[in-house]
């Protein structure tokens, strides 16, 4: 098969297993699979843009969506990119269970890893859209395709530090093995009620003790950045929490990357996306979705929601803000 070409229908769960299956018996039989929504649509196309101008090998990329939460005129655009920079891609409608619910900055979209991997029998590669690829990425299928048979998921080790405040292992980067899936939607309904949204606290629930550990590179997460040997390793870097590179103007971009130098992983990589000669064609509706991206954050009053607040006042504030974010540098250094 020609890894240019792509295939953009919707496709049925039968179909898609179909898909997966050929895909296995190919040279090149290694699928990514991504989520999203109508939030997270710039986010797709940086993240797809890095997968592809930094893989040494034709890959497939599986992109899921829940019925009524992604437009039409975005699933076009989609599919418009692919074809522009010649990447092998699936759109696949998904239907939501009534049990998903959205609480802090997490929408329903957050549990579609499990739908599609119920759907998707072949090995994959899961990736959470807030990620972003560097070169040496790949290396992810070399661990998926050896991990040892008894082990369901491929998942990536957790590095100590003060920001390290979870238990077990980040959901945000999957490789999910040929092995069974484990069924999930009973325990998602017996969850208490201040973890109903947390799929990662689901997921280590259900697949503790059937895991293969590789490397943190494989999922640095934005808040290990102060950890700058690592970080110079990493290849897949997570930006996990409720802010994003995206929602933050271009005014305070130097200044952020003193205060958390991961994110211009980030700025690279859509600088990149946007610097593509075969992506101009598309640079307009780009820029118009950057611009809505910086408002695109889901706000709310809970725990962890001061720095989304922040993020928001800046983009609102303009050039006013630009003395915030100097005292925010100031105070990192000191």
């Amino acid at each position: 098969m020609d890894p240019t070409r792509h295939s953009s229908n919707s496709l049925s769960s039968e179909e898609c297993i179909l898909i997966s299956e050929k895909k296995q018996s190919l040279e090149y039989s290694r699928l990514v699979a991504v989520a999203l929504d109508d939030k997270m649509i710039y986010a797709f196309f940086v993240l797809a843009h890095s997968l592809f101008s930094t893989s040494s090998k034709p890959f497939s990329l599986l992109v899921g969506y829940f019925s009524g939460h992604l437009k039409l005129s975005y699933q076009k655009k989609i599919r418009d990119f692919a074809n522009l920079i010649g990447l092998s891609l699936t759109l696949i409608e998904l239907s939501p269970n009534s049990e998903f619910t959205e609480r802090r900055h997490l929408t329903i979209t957050t549990f579609s890893k499990f739908v599609i991997a119920d759907k998707i029998s072949a090995p994959h590669l899961w990736l959470d859209l807030d990620t972003i690829a560097r070169p040496g990425w790949e290396a992810f299928f070399d661990h998926l395709e050896k991990a040892p048979s008894s082990k369901k998921l491929v998942v990536a080790k957790k590095l100590k530090s003060p920001q390290t405040r979870f238990e077990g292992f980040n959901a945000g980067v999957l490789g999910w093995t040929n092995q069974p899936r484990v069924e999930w939607i009973t325990a998602l309904r017996l969850l208490p009620e201040k973890r109903f949204s947390s799929e990662q606290f689901l997921f280590n629930k259900l697949y503790s003790g059937s895991t293969h550990a590789v490397e943190a590179k494989f999922n640095f997460l934005s808040s290990w950045h102060a950890l700058t040997n690592e970080l110079s390793k990493a290849l897949i870097v997570h930006y996990s929490g409720p802010v994003k590179p995206w929602h933050l103007a271009d005014r305070h971009r130097n200044a952020w990357t003193k205060i958390n130098s991961s994110w211009d992983f980030w700025f690279t990589a859509e600088k990149a996306l946007l610097g593509d000669p075969k992506v101009q064609p598309a640079l307009y509706h780009l820029t118009n979705l950057r611009r809505r991206a910086l408002f695109s954050g889901r706000l709310h009053t809970g725990k962890g929601a001061l720095a989304g607040w922040i993020l928001r006042i800046l983009a609102v504030l303009g050039p006013l803000g630009v003395p915030a974010v100097w005292a925010l540098q100031r105070r990192k250094a000191l």
